[in-house]
């Protein structure tokens, strides 16, 4: 649904968005509306290209967007939005993840909107730079990092590398009269306390600072933590997790839609698999399936779906989302959540980096995730849940971003 106004937050930015090429950061809570910000500062820069008679005349990949986000997944989302608002103006969108390796140097060279992971962009850059193909970094106008406190995970550093990267490209001489030269970073977070630091880490002047609180969300929280007996040992305790998963919801999703977050891919086919085995002995009082039109729009996903277990449980109104699944499977299998035909979807933190699946009930399972280097389980890098008052700094944006 197109919305006819601005909110507070986007009236609020518009002003710097759209009419100053000043860089920015903008921390506000997860649905208040940040991505549109991204557009505004896409549109300033392709306002380049219209001449004084008011017409488009547009150079191919003359002035370049850059959009690194932390998954694929929001990756894909965005280049699927961004090709139906772009591409009739004839503006070039293309993917650089591990899904498409089907690009060539051409592409690159007369793409409009790169749209990427910072692993990936890294690597890309690092061997242009030792191949000589780094041509199209003369054309790179706009910079835009999605969920930018995930600087805080160990995968922040490849964030890290490809800004200073460009920020050091930019600076050479050589550049002065490329677009690189004046390149403008926007970089939008959730909620933080140190704002001011990304701020100067990206050469943000003070206007270009925009802090928003909870009372942006267009949803307040609502939170429970549920303490439950331990296991011998952790990898038990994991399994045995699933089987309260399946009451909380009943108690609590009250019918619609819920995301099960798991720690490991293999976690939520698992959890997916239990809930669906749960609900088959229902028959056909299925609490996940509301009337004969929904199973039957299963039934015929079910058919499209290549991976065999997924086939199974999305009959019973359950999913899992993961990086393994196909980009064909995982598409399907947002779809059908968004419509409401997935009422359970159980999936990894790769959902949680700013892909747009809204759900009613959101369920963490475990404060846990395997670590396969030390070989053992460890809580949370970004919070410690069982310690409630980190729990808290999580979900109130009190919990400081840090260099990796």
């Amino acid at each position: 649904m197109a919305c006819r106004y601005f909110n507070s937050l986007q009236s609020e930015c518009f002003p710097i968005c759209f009419h100053s090429d000043v860089n920015m950061v903008i921390s506000a809570p997860t649905g208040s509306g940040k991505t549109v910000l991204f557009e505004l500062c896409i549109l300033r820069l392709l306002s380049r290209f219209i001449s004084t008679e008011g017409r488009l005349i547009h150079v191919k990949g003359s002035l370049k967007t850059i959009y690194a986000a932390p998954s694929k997944a929001l990756v894909q989302e965005k280049l699927r939005d961004w090709n139906k608002k772009f591409g009739p103006w004839g503006i070039n969108c293309l993917e650089l993840t591990g899904d498409n390796e089907s690009y060539t140097s051409r592409n690159v060279q007369e793409a409009d909107i790169i749209l990427t992971t910072p692993e990936k962009f890294d690597a890309v850059s690092r061997h242009g730079i030792e191949s000589g193909g780094l041509s199209f970094f003369s054309d790179i106008a706009l910079l835009l990092i999605d969920e930018v406190h995930l600087l805080n995970d160990p995968r922040g550093a490849a964030l890290e590398a490809i800004v200073s990267r460009i920020k050091i490209i930019a600076c050479n001489p050589k550049m002065k009269s490329n677009p690189l030269a004046q390149v403008r970073f926007l970089a939008v977070s959730a909620t933080i306390p140190n704002v001011e630091d990304l701020a100067k880490w990206l050469d943000v002047p003070d206007q270009g600072i925009k802090r928003f609180g909870e009372e942006m969300r267009p949803v307040k929280l609502t939170t429970k933590v549920f303490g439950y007996a331990p296991a011998k040992n952790d990898f038990l305790f994991e399994k045995r997790l699933q089987n309260y998963i399946f009451d909380i919801l009943m108690q609590y999703s009250r019918g619609k839609s819920a995301l099960i977050f798991c720690s490991t891919r293999k976690g939520a086919q698992e959890a997916a698999q239990r809930l669906s085995q749960i609900v088959m002995t229902f028959g056909q009082s299925n609490p996940f399936i509301k009337n004969r039109e929904q199973q039957d729009r299963l039934r015929e996903a079910s058919l499209s779906c290549s991976d065999k277990q997924m086939q199974s449980y999305i009959l019973y109104g359950v999913g899992y989302h993961n990086g393994g699944l196909c980009l064909k499977d995982r598409n399907i299998v947002e779809g059908l959540f968004l419509k409401g035909d997935i009422q359970v979807l159980c999936t990894t933190n790769t959902l949680a980096h700013g892909i747009n699946l809204p759900a009613h009930t959101v369920v963490i399972k475990s404060t846990q995730h395997f670590n396969k280097e030390k070989g053992l389980y460890m809580e949370y890098d970004r919070s410690t849940i069982l310690q409630v008052h980190l729990y808290e700094n999580l979900l109130n944006g009190c919990e400081v971003v840090e260099s990796q």
